[in-house]
């Protein structure tokens, strides 16, 4: 049964559904064939959206079904905590190749971000680091990206193109992987190994990827820009989206039409100067015209422990981590793979905020002190907002922290442990994070609880006695 705050998001879902195809109350139920006041109910909240209704809405709208469900909150003081013994709980040994190769276990997860993240402790030994050793088991890739982290000694193999590689990990070592590259893990003979997989969504997750379904794979496959150098690429598409030939840039620009075409052709790189020229006109900033170029290697990022990079936070005063950057790739700017190595003993901990949803878990060896102060209004019976929570985590337990929460560690005693923590951008990141700034507090307020139709009947025509005159929205 949706809880109230789910029916109330569903409601103001419902409404800004509405209000975008012009409907008032009166008009949607006519259209969905109910009374108006079955209407005003999802609307305020006071009932679930019935399924005939929801059935009957994507038959006469242009509309989805995922477009009036919204997500459910399973975080709301801010912070949901997998103990270790949970995560045991969900044990389970994959067979491959005839033979035991791992257990997986469950660690945090939330409703709210798209980590999958598992703890795999590899059961298959070797004693060579041959690619095309025979006790490997090769999977066929998967569309999730995956940060990795190793523990023990680890064998980690990957293709890309065709080709086979094996590296030989130890704990503390890390890498980033691309989708749809086909990997494997072994331990070597004589010791021990796991891995925490992180994996995570990215932009193509959720609604694109439904898009791209309904595109079909022919269409889907040309928003891959093949066959140009990317630079080029990116700056063909611009000028095939606004419908501007290449003598009118080259006269509102300024920059010489053969210049343009040589730019078109992939011959030479634009100036930023020369990018700023064609971004004017069309309308774009520049790094719209920048074309997205990874750093991985045969679609790897791969850092060793010892050679990551290190620094201490925050940086004055005390210190309260020493914190190592760990492998990434900016194909996904949003994502920041850290490890914490705690160091703080103050019961009050420097606190950390991110707009990044943020998963963690407790390498150890000892427990760690987190506190946290929820964000916001919080449903009734959870924490009241502006309280401050604790929990002692210990080694294997993990947890979820929401964005802009703000939350810390610090040691226990004379104990000392380390967290690892992976960011990432939520659907609010990026181009979407931007748009959401340029639009101001107000708005982004409205968006998320607005119930109210689009105009009021009953309200003279007088901008002046408007409350909300000064805000844009909806006309």
């Amino acid at each position: 049964m949706p809880d109230a705050g789910f029916r109330q998001r569903a409601g103001a879902t419902f409404r800004s559904v509405i209000n975008d195809l012009k409907r008032n109350t009166e008009a949607a139920a006519a259209d969905l064939g109910v009374p108006p006041e079955v209407v005003a109910g999802v609307i305020a909240g006071e009932r679930d959206l019935p399924a005939e209704l929801l059935r009957r809405a994507v038959e006469v709208w242009p509309v989805n079904e995922r477009d009036f469900l919204p997500v459910h909150d399973d975080a709301p003081d801010g912070v949901r905590i997998c103990r270790a013994a949970e995560s045991a709980a969900t044990s389970r040994v994959f067979q491959r190749g005839g033979v035991d190769y791992y257990e997986y276990r469950d660690t945090a997860m939330s409703r709210l971000a798209m980590f999958r993240p598992e703890w795999i402790r590899m059961l298959q030994p070797v004693s060579d680091s041959r690619p095309d050793n025979p006790a490997v088991q090769w999977n066929r890739g998967h569309f999730l990206y995956q940060f990795t982290y190793f523990v023990g000694e680890v064998s980690y193999y990957y293709e890309w193109e065709g080709r086979r590689y094996c590296v030989e990990m130890s704990t503390g070592d890390s890498v980033a992987g691309l989708p749809y590259a086909p990997h494997s893990f072994t331990y070597r003979a004589g010791g021990s190994g796991l891995i925490l997989a992180l994996t995570y969504g990215g932009r193509l997750l959720g609604d694109a990827q439904q898009e791209l379904g309904a595109l079909g794979a022919d269409l889907a496959q040309q928003y891959a820009l093949a066959g140009e150098p990317a630079a080029a690429a990116v700056l063909r598409e611009h000028l095939d989206d606004t419908m501007t030939p290449v003598a009118r840039l080259a006269a509102e620009s300024g920059v010489p039409r053969e210049r343009l075409e040589d730019l078109l052709a992939g011959k030479d790189l634009p100036s930023y100067e020369e990018l700023a020229a064609v971004a004017r006109v069309l309308r774009v900033s520049v790094r719209d015209l920048l074309p997205v170029t990874g750093d991985e290697r045969d679609g790897v990022c791969v850092v060793r422990g010892e050679s990551a990079p290190a620094w201490s936070w925050p940086g004055t005063g005390p210190v309260a981590y020493q914190v190592r950057g760990l492998a990434g790739t900016r194909i996904c700017p949003d994502s920041r793979g850290l490890e914490l190595a705690v160091v703080g003993r103050d019961p009050q901990p420097a606190m950390l905020r991110t707009g990044l949803h943020q998963y963690c878990f407790v390498i150890g060896p000892d427990p760690v002190r987190l506190r946290w102060q929820p964000a916001g209004a919080v449903p009734a019976g959870a924490v009241p907002a502006g309280a401050v929570r604790e929990e002692i985590l210990h080694p294997d337990d993990s947890l979820y922290v929401k964005p802009f929460v703000p939350h810390g560690f610090t040691q226990l005693a004379a104990g000392r442990s380390t967290v690892l923590v992976l960011r990432i951008g939520g659907k609010v990141a990026g181009d979407t994070r931007r748009e959401a700034a340029a639009l101001g507090a107000p708005a982004l307020r409205r968006l998320v609880r607005d119930t109210a139709q689009w105009y009021d009947p009953a309200q003279r025509h007088d901008a002046a006695q408007r409350p909300d005159a000064a805000q844009a929205g909806p006309r």
